[in-house]
């Protein structure tokens, strides 16, 4: 079993706007998720994007994803991240991808986000 974790396509958006309704399962609230592939994309892939995701694969198929967002403290005056969404499908839990998905995927890597670190992170 080989695993992945990238950063997001536009040809993921309609596994990430599946796994998020399969989140709002989880939580019992399906009813109310009401977020569309479009939206996923003009949110991901815009210019100035507001949200962005690492999805990890197994065997090529897509598996789970993280969706985050920069955030800043101004009481520190540092960039950071804010984890939106982690969520990995049933049938994958087992391969451990949660901790995973929280990991850097390259060594060195910063844990620190920066505007300009979308495609390089």
């Amino acid at each position: 079993m080989s695993h992945t974790i990238r950063r997001v396509t536009p040809s993921d958006a309609a596994d990430i706007a599946d796994m998020i309704h399969g989140l709002a399962e989880f939580e019992r609230a399906p009813d109310q998720c009401t977020v569309t592939e479009t939206q996923i994309t003009a949110a991901l892939f815009a210019a100035a994007p507001t949200v962005f995701g690492h999805v990890a694969e197994v065997d090529g198929e897509v598996a789970g994803m993280a969706l985050w967002f920069l955030s800043f403290s101004t009481w520190d005056g540092v960039a950071g991240i804010y984890l939106e969404d982690l969520f990995v499908r049933n049938r994958f839990a087992v391969a451990a991808l949660p901790a995973r998905c929280l990991r850097p995927s390259r060594p060195n890597a910063s844990t620190t986000a920066t505007p300009d670190c979308r495609g390089r992170c």
